[in-house]
């Protein structure tokens, strides 16, 4: 009987070390949670800093889009112009689409658009036949309209929240 009298008197655990344990475990917890919703917006934050329109480059120095950063695609109405050539009276009409990192700099280029459009009109105006013709011109066209969106939006050229111009329709008389 002693053996089990003396047993009987010892102490449960503290209450110190399960109120420390489950600290512990709401720290945890807590920790996780917080590093879960602190990095679930990261990707696209992360795209732009690293590229600025979620491209990368693979091994041959190309671009190669992530699949993950969902572009926004802005479409301009028509333009018609007279072209600037000197014998004969031509014209051009053109309509074409800027492609954007995403919506909210979507958003930021229909908001320009009026003075876009009227920067794109002068450029296009400037041009003649014969430098549209060929793919060369058509792609120097695309960069300049880029270059005077960029301008009008008050962003630097190395910018990258403008990806590229899509013509949808490129005729010249």
């Amino acid at each position: 009987m002693s053996a089990v009298a003396e047993a009987a008197p010892s102490k449960p655990p503290g209450k110190k070390k399960l109120i420390i344990i489950v600290a512990a475990v709401i720290a945890l917890l807590g920790g996780a949670a917080g590093a879960y919703f602190a990095m679930k917006g990261k990707p696209a934050e992360a795209a732009k800093e690293a590229g600025k329109d979620g491209d990368k480059k693979d091994a041959s120095g190309e671009h190669k889009r992530d699949p993950k950063v969902k572009p926004t695609f802005v479409p301009f109405e028509s333009f018609t112009v007279n072209l600037n050539d000197k014998e004969n009276e031509r014209y051009a009409q053109i309509v074409f689409s800027v492609e954007t990192i995403d919506s909210a700099t979507g958003e930021l280029v229909k908001a320009q658009m009026p003075a876009i459009r009227g920067r794109v009109l002068m450029t296009l105006s400037s041009k003649t036949a014969a430098e549209l013709l060929g793919r060369e011109g058509k792609e120097k066209l695309a960069k300049e309209i880029l270059e005077d969106a960029r301008k009008t939006m008050g962003l630097s050229e190395s910018d990258k929240s403008l990806i590229e111009v899509h013509f949808s329709q490129f005729v010249m008389q």
